[in-house]
């Protein structure tokens, strides 16, 4: 055993001494914004790689001022000649001094708002243009607010597409799957259109999690699939208690009051005060061993886990897949 411990090490530090010798890297030039840009190891050159991985994705030495280079986002920098996204120049009339990646991926300066055209191989290609311009939009006041969202003084745009129906003033992301205004709140999901929640109490509206959020009444979550049913709705289940309110790492379950429920349907007969996840669906209280919400019928609580040597279910008795029995142990 003691033998092959010392093989296996230095089988390791041998690829790593290999890993280190053939690195073309110096230091990140800007480790707090990209883990993309490097120097040269004799620090008078800059290198493109993604995330560092040379090895897998590549690297590409690039012709760059040194004095005045600086890193702006994970694939972005310039210097004082151009701008660069990865490691080939921009090729749009941008305003170089004011250019700047709200973000850390929305390019803009202060005439225009951009967005990326179709991807990197592209630029320069057929005269392919590295930006379009976000036409309409006040740059002077523009703001990105997440991913999602951004807004300048007139309007609010959900994935650079502006959205008529919102009310810049009032709005604001409740999480990452929930926004409100003084209309309404909505559910959305990337490239989506909003789902207004018509029973939402728009002044009690408070994020749970980045998936759950509620008001003084209920509780409102998206269900995708129901039942191995394609759904497709946001639902509302009333609380009592919000200090009765409770999550698990699986996303589908929640505790609200008394109950457990999976995917928005309860799991009867749970017991709250022993219930707890497994992995992959599966879960268990001291009455039973549930998957996806489901009693396995049969299946022995005290002694059912995940054998994580073997990456199977199994209990005293039986192996499960999917949550049925698929081989027996006598």
């Amino acid at each position: 055993m003691i033998i092959a411990v010392v093989i296996v090490t230095i089988g390791a530090l041998c690829i790593y001494g290999v890993y280190r010798f053939f690195n073309p890297f110096g230091k990140e030039v800007n480790k707090e914004l990209s883990d993309s840009y490097y120097y040269t190891r004799d620090k008078e050159g800059i290198i493109y790689s993604p995330m560092g991985n040379w090895f897998e994705l590549g690297k590409n030495e690039m012709e760059v001022d040194m004095q005045t280079f600086q890193v702006l986002a994970r694939d972005y920098a310039k210097d004082k000649d151009q701008a660069y996204f990865k490691s080939r120049p921009i090729n749009n009339q941008i305003d170089l001094a004011s250019f700047q990646v709200q973000l850390g991926y929305t390019p803009m300066d202060k005439n225009h708002v951009y967005v990326l055209n179709d991807g990197y191989y592209h630029i320069n290609k057929d005269g392919k243009k590295a930006f379009k311009i976000l036409e309409g939009v006040d740059a002077k006041t523009f703001t990105q607010i997440s991913f999602d969202f951004a807004k300048d003084k007139d309007f609010v745009y959900q994935n650079y597409k502006r959205n008529d129906s919102l009310d810049v003033t009032s709005f604001q992301e409740v999480n990452s799957h929930f926004c409100k205004d003084k209309n309404g709140v909505y559910h959305y999901s990337y490239g989506d259109p909003l789902r207004k929640i018509k029973e939402a109490n728009i002044t009690e509206i408070v994020s749970l999690t980045n998936y759950y959020i509620r008001d003084d009444k209920n509780v409102y979550f998206y269900v995708g699939y129901k039942n191995s049913e394609r759904f497709d709705q946001v639902v509302a289940i009333p609380f009592k208690n919000s200090n009765d309110i409770g999550f698990f790492e699986d996303k589908g379950l929640v505790k609200i009051d008394d109950q457990i429920y999976y995917q928005s349907n309860i799991i009867e007969n749970a017991d709250i005060a022993t219930f707890e996840e497994i992995e992959a669906g599966y879960t268990k209280d001291k009455n039973a061993v549930y998957f996806l919400g489901k009693v396995i019928e049969g299946a022995d609580t005290n002694t059912f886990r995940y054998n994580t040597s073997s990456y199977t279910f199994s209990d005293k008795n039986h192996i499960y897949e999917i949550g049925k029995i698929v081989k027996s142990k006598k």
